[in-house]
C-alpha cells in the first residue's frame, strides 16, 4: 500500500477484521453512501506469510 491511512481507519479495519474473523468470513462487500456518491465496499482477508513479516514491519519503519 502506497499511502499512509490515518489512526482512525487503521483502528475501524482492525476492527471490521476480528468481526470478520469472529463470524468466521474471509471477505464481504456492501454498498454504502458517502458524499453523495454510491460505493461498492469490497473487503479481502489474506494471511500474510511468515517469510513475509518483516518486510511488511519495515514499510511501516
Amino acid at each position: 500500500m502506497s499511502s499512509r491511512l490515518s489512526f482512525e481507519i487503521c483502528r475501524a479495519l482492525t476492527q471490521l477484521t476480528r468481526q470478520l474473523l469472529e463470524a468466521g468470513k474471509h471477505e464481504t462487500q456492501t454498498h454504502v453512501l458517502a458524499k453523495g456518491q454510491l460505493y461498492r465496499v469490497v473487503v479481502s482477508l489474506e494471511p500474510v506469510p511468515t517469510e513475509q513479516l518483516q518486510d511488511v514491519i519495515n514499510r511501516y519503519l
